[in-house]
């Protein structure tokens, strides 16, 4: 018997408008082969392409914002839907993530509404090849849920994928695959995904937002110490910074077979988390597990890009899994 995804039947009141970061990065480290991925083609599309489409299809959405460069940007998006609005990038990814968040105000106050700080959008990155519509509807149907049982609404509904989702594109039986290192909390554990739903005008500390994003690939021991140093200067600062140090040990326990691992890992709450994190930013922040392994798996580096490049026929039809 066929499992059914237990997608919740939660809806927002009205599509939301999506962005999608497409920006080159000022590092030219983060490029991969020497380009912008948002152009780099997997399946003979190019990546930004693949996204904005995969959102186009989805009944959760309404106006697409790409945030990027415009003149790249426009042959590549030709021709698609006249929902796409082009968004000339400013700079690192949170300036060029709220200018997608200005021309979506501007155009809601173009249509005759009113700003609203509680209007939610959707937010993904340029280069997730896996992503599907289906993916989208099915995150979306879950942060509405979450966001029902709020008083106040969340300012951040942050996606990742479990374990038990990523397993089926680990190397197997000779083929190349992807296997990440894990944030180990007590009861699952997951991979950040490329998806939000979020209020950013709820947040009181936006600026730390682009600091975490800067050093969110916390399995390298220099961004997780970086990040320590920032969070010291921040309300509630110390907790985060011992929330991270604890993550980070958890991992190296890990990795190490140490027997101390599952003991650190008993101590790692995904509610704390949550409630570290949304005094840090000022907002209440909200993981949401999706299913939907492929929302993980971005073209981070060359040799992600080209197993993906490989791979891609086969895992586009992947299906998900819910522990």
């Amino acid at each position: 018997m066929e499992k059914r995804l237990n997608t919740p039947s939660a809806a927002y009141p009205e599509p939301l408008d999506a962005i999608v970061l497409a920006g080159t990065h000022q590092n030219p480290n983060r490029l991969i082969l020497g380009r912008n991925k948002a152009f780099l083609e997997i399946g003979g599309k190019a990546l930004v392409r693949r996204v904005v489409e995969a959102l186009l299809g989805s009944k959760a959405v309404g106006q697409v914002f790409v945030v990027g460069p415009i003149q790249e940007l426009r042959p590549v998006l030709d021709g698609i839907s006249a929902r796409i609005s082009l968004v000339p990038q400013e700079g690192k990814m949170m300036k060029n993530a709220w200018a997608a968040v200005y021309a979506s105000e501007a155009f809601q106050r173009e249509h005759g509404r009113a700003d609203d700080p509680m209007r939610p959008l959707l937010a993904v990155s340029c280069d997730l090849p896996l992503l599907t519509t289906e993916a989208v509807d099915d995150f979306v149907a879950r942060c509405a849920e979450i966001d029902s049982e709020s008083k106040t609404g969340n300012a951040i509904l942050c996606g990742v994928s479990e374990e038990a989702s990523l397993k089926q594109y680990y190397p197997e039986d000779g083929k190349p695959g992807i296997k990440r290192p894990y944030v180990n909390f007590s009861d699952c554990r997951v991979r950040l995904a490329n998806i939000y739903v979020g209020r950013p005008r709820t947040l009181a500390n936006q600026a730390f937002l682009q600091t975490g994003f800067e050093h969110r690939k916390a399995e390298k021991l220099k961004n997780v110490l970086a990040l320590v140093w920032d969070f010291l200067s921040q309300k509630g600062g110390w907790q985060a910074a011992w929330m991270s140090l604890r993550m980070q040990a958890t991992l190296m326990a890990e990795r190490s077979g140490s027997r101390f691992y599952e003991k650190l890992r008993a101590g790692n709450s995904a509610r704390r988390t949550e409630e570290i994190c949304s005094e840090v930013l000022g907002g209440p922040v909200r993981i949401v597990i999706s299913p939907f392994g492929g929302l993980s798996l971005d073209a981070d580096n060359v040799e992600d890009f080209r197993i993906l490049s490989a791979r891609f026929n086969e895992w586009i039809r992947v299906p998900p899994v819910e522990s």
